[in-house]
């Protein structure tokens, strides 16, 4: 049978957003915004007029709002061509073809996002900006041996306590709504924050209702809607972020990010199955995939993001 391609396109939007159901709690750029699938261009508004208290010198000197643009280019992923053999698809007992497909769409899912996770933290819009290091926590628990695959020694250990002041810091920079919060772990911040014989996890689960959890939510604690995956961030030891996909060193530190769902964006553009069947010189099919989808903070300071970087002991 021939490859639905309209199938897969769905099949594929779908495998993205519910494999990395964090996504789903990150506010969506207008599609209007969205320029041939490939660029987004927001008109931005300037600084509002100053106000002033009992004004006692006039005349008041006019100012002309200064109006700009943001402007970035959505990433593409793009998977290697596969190739498949007619005599697999033939001889077989199971469907190959489906099996490898759903496979690649699986490592597409990945990668964009760790793809979506460093545009976060770096900003796509070409000003060079990335998240200060006044928004880099650091945790302050009991010590613990590092989880983080090629790096060593000791680390502060997660605790619900990092929560806390992960709230208190984003209340601080005015950018805490309820109900718009979350975090996202990664599995030793999860054991750690959450271990299974505590009350305080089996409060923060009881409050999950089974529509959340269906979302992607595991737990609900110091008014953040709380998700997990493999990994979020890898620091080295001077705090700053290694790139994506990048070998661990022995200093290294894992660390998550919380996040106010109307602070951060992404941007979802095209989405193709390429299907090349029968070849005449591969005797066989050809199959590749393309995903375009971008994001970045919303605010120029990176106002409502804050990452937790686990703290190594010296």
């Amino acid at each position: 049978m021939a490859l639905e391609l309209e199938i897969w396109h769905e099949s594929i939007q779908e495998k993205l957003l519910e494999d990395n159901s964090f996504l789903n709690h990150v506010a969506d750029v207008d599609e209007d915004h969205i320029l041939g699938g490939t660029v987004v261009h927001i008109p931005q508004a300037g600084e509002p007029s100053a106000v002033v208290k009992n004004r006692t010198v006039v005349p008041a000197t006019p100012a002309k709002r200064v109006d700009s643009d943001i402007l970035y280019k959505i990433d593409e992923y793009t998977t290697d061509p596969v190739y498949i053999p007619n005599r697999e698809t033939v001889e077989l007992s199971y469907d190959k073809r489906k099996s490898v497909l759903d496979q690649d769409i699986a490592n597409l899912s990945e990668e964009v996002a760790e793809g979506m996770l460093h545009n976060f933290i770096v900003s796509p819009v070409g000003d060079n900006k990335t998240l200060p290091v006044a928004s880099i926590l650091k945790t302050e628990g009991a010590e613990v041996d590092s989880g983080l695959a090629g790096s060593s020694g000791k680390r502060k250990a997660y605790s619900i306590r990092d929560l806390q002041r992960l709230r208190n810091f984003l209340k601080r920079q005015k950018a805490w709504s309820e109900g718009n919060m979350h975090v996202l772990l990664t599995p030793d911040a999860e054991d750690q924050m959450f271990p299974a014989d505590s009350n305080v996890t089996v409060t923060a689960m009881a409050s999950v209702s089974e529509e959340e959890r269906r979302a992607g939510i595991m737990y609900k604690a110091q008014g953040f809607y709380i998700h997990s995956r493999s990994g979020v961030y890898v620091l080295d030891d001077t705090g700053a972020f290694k790139a994506t996909g990048a070998i661990s060193e022995a200093g290294d530190s894992e660390g998550i990010i919380a996040w106010n769902k109307n602070m951060l964006e992404k941007a979802v553009g095209s989405t193709k199955a390429f299907a090349r069947e029968n070849d005449p010189t591969y005797y066989g099919d050809i199959y590749s995939f393309l995903v375009r989808m971008g994001g970045r903070a919303r605010r120029k300071n990176y106002e409502g993001v804050a990452v937790l970087m686990q703290a190594p002991i010296i």
